[in-house]
């Protein structure tokens, strides 16, 4: 399936059934296919999701699968049921299968027409998530740079050696800033998914680090953090350790050497 040929809408909807002191919303969501080929879908594997609050998911209310032909639209009355406002009006978005597959953000979609896939590209949902995502990377660092200063302290009531302690800072390198270009941070991207003859990533700063992306229409969702201290942080808000990250990689996918920051 070409994603770039596959458009979602979503459109929330007050469910007019709840308690008048609960907002609850309905979400129809309208599939559109400009692709040449039938596609199908299950309609059991749409799931609504923050990926750094387990507490933020709604699943479908179908199990029935669809197919959709080519050139036309069809429209999923109330694949999502009993959606709470504090959950629209948060981080998060509308997946497919699982998180590698994001559809559109659902921040607002109440308002107007609802939302689409375009609102991965621009658009005030963006932004809401991007800085909600830069948010998470900051506590993250914080957290980080404060257990360092734990370990910091213990050592130094426990009197342990200056040798010792030169030792340990040595091979730490949670508080070093390894990634500290744009290039360098696309280039340890690359590295962790093998994919270092692609050129179509591209980064910016954001707190902590930096924020590599995909160009390429209808990849939007292949993210990460790159964190200066060679941590990335993924989309689904998993962290991996530069030492993992950085490690050489089947020579079948990659050259077979170590991430080298110096070579960016």
């Amino acid at each position: 399936m070409d994603r770039n040929k596959v458009n979602f809408k979503f459109k929330a909807t007050e469910d007019e059934s709840t308690a008048s002191d609960t907002t609850n919303y309905l979400v129809d969501m309208t599939i559109k296919n400009t692709s040449k080929t039938n596609v199908k879908f299950n309609l059991s594997k749409f799931v609504m999701l923050n990926p750094y609050d387990d507490s933020t998911k709604v699943t479908s209310s179908k199990k029935n699968t669809v197919i959709v032909k080519p050139g036309q639209s069809k429209i999923i009355n109330s694949i999502f049921e009993k959606v709470s406002k504090d959950i629209l009006d948060g981080q998060g978005a509308y997946y497919y299968l699982n998180k590698d597959y994001k559809l559109a953000y659902f921040y607002k979609s109440y308002n107007g027409n609802g939302v689409t896939s375009d609102n991965l590209k621009s658009g005030p949902a963006r932004k809401f998530n991007i800085k909600k995502h830069e948010s998470v990377v900051k506590n993250t660092t914080d957290t980080d740079n404060t257990q360092n200063q734990n370990i910091n302290q213990q050592a130094t009531s426990n009197d342990i050696s200056n040798t010792q302690q030169n030792s340990t800072q040595s091979t730490d390198t949670s508080s070093q800033n390894i990634i500290t270009t744009e290039s360098q941070a696309i280039g340890l991207f690359k590295h962790m998914w093998g994919m270092e003859a692609r050129d179509d990533f591209a980064a910016y700063p954001v707190d902590g680090g930096f924020f590599v992306h995909s160009t390429t229409d209808g990849f939007e969702s292949l993210d990460s953090t790159i964190l200066y201290n060679g941590d990335a942080i993924s989309p689904d808000g998993t962290v991996t350790k530069y030492a993992q990250l950085s490690r050489p990689l089947n020579s079948d996918i990659s050259d077979g050497k170590p991430f080298d920051p110096s070579r960016y």
